[in-house]
């Protein structure tokens, strides 16, 4: 198992904001899509151990990248770490360990956490949320059904993150992504696009007012060393860079360099 990283960029400025860490297997392992690790793991009692593994790599990695790190690292916690007794503690050792603030992180969850009804998942996410570290809710929209909405309100989230499949600009799906956009504005909640993986979504999010973006058409996600040297080539143009909208003539896939002329 190795521990990749995807860039995350703010739509209205284009700087790197937040790279989400993501687990890998070789192809040996049988697993080939995040979905299969992430099933794998739930159904052989591995997500503590995994969990533990990739926090403690990503914390580590953004310890020894210092200054270039980007301000924020997202990681994905399942439901059923939700349900471990130490959760949070685990966490907020991981994080005095590396000297790494709490404010830093993020953790994404799924959308069917917001359907449950224990209290143990609760106090987790509270005991998180109450220390500084921000909560997302990873793949919301398919359903947008009556209950998620009721329970939207009684988290403590700061984004909704919706998936490419979600941004198509048909008219059914544009139906869709208003509603999702009316939603997020009533819970006082950022949206944040995954999946973008071309200029016409870039150009999707930008007008429906989305926060944050990524994707393959920024970067794909990258072990340790292609990730520093990529993040390395795009510091002078984030520094540099004043605020303007996307252009279709922008070719920026690799490098965000384009977007800063």
């Amino acid at each position: 198992m190795v521990v990749f990283y995807q860039p995350i960029v703010e739509v209205r400025s284009r700087s790197v904001v937040r790279a989400e860490a993501l687990c890998r297997f070789p192809e040996t392992a049988g697993l080939k899509t995040p979905t299969d690790y992430i099933v794998y793991a739930e159904e052989q009692g591995l997500v503590r151990g995994l969990t533990d593994l990739v926090l403690a790599h990503a914390l580590g990695f953004w310890r020894r990248l210092g200054p270039a790190a980007p301000a924020q690292l997202a990681i994905n916690l399942s439901p059923q770490n939700l349900l471990e007794v130490d959760l949070a503690e685990r966490i907020f050792t991981a994080l005095a360990k590396t000297g790494i603030e709490a404010s830093r992180l993020w953790v994404e969850i799924d959308e069917r956490i917001l359907t449950a009804h224990d209290d143990l998942s609760r106090q987790n996410i509270q005991k998180l949320v109450d220390a500084g570290v921000h909560l997302s809710v990873d793949g919301f929209g398919p359903s947008l059904s009556p209950v998620i909405h009721l329970q939207l309100p009684t988290f403590p989230l700061s984004e909704l993150k919706i998936d490419r499949a979600q941004l198509v600009d048909d008219l059914e799906r544009r139906a869709k992504l208003n509603t999702i956009v009316e939603v997020a504005e009533t819970c006082g909640l950022e949206l944040a696009a995954k999946g973008v993986e071309d200029e016409a979504t870039v150009e999707t999010v930008t007008r429906f007012g989305f926060a944050r973006m990524q994707g393959y058409y920024i970067a794909p996600p990258m072990g340790e060393p292609e990730f520093e040297a990529w993040l390395a080539q795009q510091r002078p143009a984030v520094v540099a860079a004043p605020p303007r909208r996307v252009s279709k003539s922008d070719g920026w896939r690799g490098n965000l360099a384009a977007w800063f002329k």
